[in-house]
């Protein structure tokens, strides 16, 4: 007759469990930092792309009513505030870790008839605590064209270079 020899240990030990548990926590403390850091630059992204379309559609609608368009870039709330209904979606929100800045004493664009501007603006969007990855746009007089760049800390005043 065949004895079947069935093991007696079935199971992971504590040590190899322990084991497995630092292993995992290793790895998440390496990974997690990454994926903040590229939600944040997910989020950079939508924000600018949200201030550009915002920019954009002011300028359109000026023309398309053939009367002056008006934005409020909001430092304090993180806000771009159409006025005269020129945002059709309505004031735009920036997400939470988005530091909104501007050059110049007054957060104010307005757009003629036109499509024209007399306001020379660069606007800086950035992580809170952090100026790595900042983003800036330039909307420049008298055409009101928007160009896109990069921020750059190097200088004590911090500037928009790199246009694309």
């Amino acid at each position: 007759m065949l004895r079947s020899t069935v093991s007696k240990h079935l199971g992971f030990t504590l040590i190899e469990s322990l084991v497995v548990v630092t292993i995992i926590g290793i790895l998440s403390a390496i990974a997690i930092p990454s994926f903040i850091a590229a939600q944040n630059r997910a989020k950079l992204n939508q924000a600018t792309e949200m201030v550009v379309a915002s920019l954009q559609q002011s300028q359109q609608e000026a023309i398309r009513r053939n009367q002056s368009c008006t934005l409020t870039l909001d430092k304090s709330l993180n806000k771009v505030l159409g006025q005269q209904g020129c945002l059709l979606s309505g004031d735009v929100n920036l997400p939470d870790p988005i530091n909104l800045d501007y050059t110049g004493a007054s957060g104010t664009i307005q757009y003629g008839i036109r499509g024209n501007t007399t306001t020379n603006k660069s606007v800086i969007l950035k992580i809170k605590g952090s100026d790595q990855n900042a983003r800036c746009f330039t909307v420049s007089a008298p055409l009101g064209i928007i160009r896109m760049g990069s921020y750059d800390t190097s200088t004590s005043t911090g500037s928009c270079r790199k246009f694309s």
